[in-house]
């Protein structure tokens, strides 16, 4: 499995590629009135409206200030496109399944957004479920 590895309040994450669409700077963001708190609004991106959530907000982490290093990741989840404000991209890698361990092999309180944890050498990232993420927003949008 191929996956985009991104920061998120210094831990690291990963989305299968397959779900990335593309990788965007930051861009300038209208805020829909009554969303949720996480959904910072909507872009347009090539006359498309796509909705943005702030991935450390649905999540529960202190939210960062956008830099210089922070983008959207736009996804591709079943017939909708949505985009999360990450902190940085830093790199594309390869597992193996084997490399990757199911959530319920963890004596973790398991979140319904995790795919699993891929095991490298020297760390361990956290791969998500986009289709999970996507709780809560509305689609089509």
């Amino acid at each position: 499995m191929q996956v985009v590895v991104f920061k998120l309040n210094d831990q690291e994450f990963a989305f299968n590629i397959q779900s990335v669409k593309e990788i965007i700077k930051i861009t300038t963001i209208t805020q829909v009135p009554n969303a949720q708190e996480y959904v910072k609004g909507i872009i347009n991106l090539r006359g498309m409206v796509t909705p943005i959530i702030n991935l450390s907000e649905k999540f529960g982490l202190k939210e960062k200030p956008i830099t210089d290093h922070s983008r959207i990741i736009i996804l591709n989840i079943s017939e909708s496109t949505v985009g999360v404000i990450v902190d940085s991209v830093t790199e594309v890698l390869m597992f193996k399944d084997e490399d990757i361990l199911a959530p319920e092999d963890e004596l973790l309180v398991v979140e319904q957004f995790i795919y699993g944890i891929g095991m490298l050498a020297d760390r361990l990232l956290i791969l998500l479920k986009p289709e999970e993420i996507l709780g809560g927003i509305p689609q089509g949008a």
